[in-house]
């Protein structure tokens, strides 16, 4: 199964220049993974540019892969071909927050853990308010 799905990238259409959507398929067409990610200008983040700071990284935005297909290493396919396409394109760094098992998949594709602690928040509508 790992072997006969294939990976590409998708563009034009509604995805902008800046976002980046990578899916994994098999054969007869049925997605069974995804990857999506967008640019990002550091200089905005850190609020001034300075030498040797990159133009753009990337924001690794999420890895989705059919729960039946996982454990296969499409996953790590998925992340393979946004690594290889970023560099191709002069883009050296990513960032990504993780959780569970993305975490693993990450680390093995050799994503390293930062010292900074990202918070995680949610917003919802007040309808959807459990309690």
């Amino acid at each position: 199964m790992r072997r006969s799905a294939r990976v590409r990238r998708v563009t034009g259409g509604e995805v902008p220049d800046t976002c980046w959507r990578f899916v994994a398929e098999l054969p007869g067409g049925e997605l069974v993974g995804e990857l999506r990610a967008h640019e990002r200008s550091p200089h905005l983040e850190y609020g001034e540019w300075y030498p040797g700071m990159p133009e753009r990284e990337m924001v690794l935005d999420g890895v989705l892969v059919a729960a039946r297909y996982r454990r296969l290493g499409l996953g790590r396919r998925l992340v393979t071909a946004l690594i290889t396409e970023m560099r191709a394109a002069g883009i050296d760094g990513a960032a990504a927050v993780a959780e569970n098992l993305g975490i693993e998949l990450l680390l093995a594709c050799g994503f390293e853990i930062e010292a900074r602690r990202p918070a995680a928040l949610r917003l919802d509508s007040p309808r959807r308010r459990f309690g």
